[in-house]
């Protein structure tokens, strides 16, 4: 409105469309999940696969999408709100937002998983998120800020070279601007989805105790911290 303050209707505008952009997450996640389980499991699998994998938990998917949304942006809130604030009030707030956040990450892990491929419900598929995350925790870390440091590092040099792009072009910056959101639009994508495959694979490791199939046809029969003897 006039004065800037958020009205009602404008705040239901956006946390609906932010409760949309979830679903749609969810349901694509769900169904990179469903299509990665079936090729590391020695299966060849199509895009349909994993869409009518999805499909079929929709239901499911649409309620923890909603409140997925709703936990990931009450955390954006709180974690503003921290920042608002002065002192040492604001680094305790930061701290336990950050921790807030990190619980929910560990507890939800392997939630996608379990719903799609075990069906199971949203409950039993939280516990056992849990538990079995605390059960290969240090694979779950390594394998999460692995994935998110390489996606991190390629934003930062989409974003440099859209940067000078845009520079470079003068009146017609916004060539490079397009260039620069298309292109850190596509390694988030692509992040997520290598990072969806990564949680199904330590999904398998998990259960199983030992690497996919498809790992291990490559010579894969272990999980290592570190660099792997010669």
């Amino acid at each position: 409105d006039s004065a800037g303050q958020m009205t009602p209707a404008y705040m239901g505008f956006v946390f609906s469309g932010y409760m949309a952009i979830s679903i749609v997450v969810t349901f694509w996640n769900s169904a990179i999940v469903a299509n990665s389980h079936i090729r590391l499991t020695g299966g060849d699998p199509k895009f349909m696969d994993g869409f009518s994998a999805a499909m079929g938990k929709i239901h499911i998917i649409i309620i923890w999408g909603i409140i997925a949304g709703t936990v990931g942006l009450l955390l954006k809130t709180l974690n503003q709100a921290a920042r608002d604030q002065k002192g040492g009030a604001a680094i305790f707030s930061i701290i336990l937002t950050a921790i807030g956040a990190a619980i929910w990450w560990m507890m939800t892990f392997f939630m996608i998983p379990h719903m799609v491929i075990e069906g199971k419900g949203l409950g039993e598929s939280l516990k056992s998120s849990k538990q079995m995350f605390f059960k290969s925790w240090g694979e779950n870390i390594t394998s999460g800020m692995g994935i998110g440091l390489v996606t991190g590092f390629f934003v930062v040099v989409v974003a440099l070279l859209s940067f000078a792009i845009t520079v470079a072009l003068g009146q017609l910056w916004i060539v490079g601007v397009i260039i620069g959101a298309v292109g850190i639009s596509l390694v988030i994508a692509c992040g997520n989805a290598a990072e969806q495959v990564a949680v199904t694979a330590l999904y398998l490791y998990s259960k199983n105790g030992q690497m996919p199939q498809l790992y291990q046809e490559l010579g894969m029969t272990q999980f290592h911290m570190g660099p792997v003897n010669a």
